[in-house]
């Protein structure tokens, strides 16, 4: 898993520091942006919350709190799921400025692109990470599953979904920054 953490790091990595030697690039010709839609601020906590429901369960596996668990995967998977929900009406409320710029000039298309394509990175992959959380969540529902001194999936779902809140938090602050 930290092998994989490390390779999507890099990845979101690159991502970032080229939109930022290219926005550096475009410097005060970078087109004043309609305001970024305010339901991220929304989406950015729902997603912090689903991080902090995704530890309480894997605190409470770890000291055998099942029932527990079950609770915190329901509420974390439900929380996930909302925040596609959410970034998706974000997508849909910056749809119709950026359809209406798109013309404008390059710097327009750079500008409007690099908010679509960090969304979409980032959305991809918490889809990505909701197909096991889902499995794990399904399992938690079974009595006995997991334990205190058994419960890998809980854990790694759990490395996982942190990373990709982190992750978030960085694309918001350059997106808040850059645009």
């Amino acid at each position: 898993m930290g092998l994989f953490l490390t390779s999507l790091g890099i990845l979101f990595g690159v991502t970032l520091i080229a939109f930022l030697v290219l926005r550096l690039q475009i410097g005060r010709a970078w087109p004043d942006l309609p305001p970024l839609p305010r339901i991220l601020w929304i989406s950015t906590s729902v997603i912090v919350l689903s991080s902090a429901t995704m530890q309480w369960g894997l605190s409470s596996i770890r000291r055998g709190r099942g029932g527990v668990l079950s609770v915190a995967m329901l509420l974390t998977l439900a929380l996930g799921f909302a925040f596609l929900a959410l970034q998706s009406l974000a997508w849909l409320r910056w749809l119709a400025p950026a359809v209406e710029r798109w013309n404008q000039s390059e710097e327009w298309r750079f500008a409007l692109t690099s908010f679509y394509l960090f969304t979409a990175l980032h959305a991809l992959h918490v889809v990505g990470g909701l197909l096991p959380m889902t499995l794990v969540t399904w399992r938690s529902l079974r009595p006995g599953r997991y334990s205190a001194t058994d419960h890998a999936g809980v854990h790694l779902c759990a490395m996982y979904w942190h990373f990709l809140a982190v992750v978030w938090l960085v694309l918001f602050a350059t997106l808040m920054i850059g645009v």
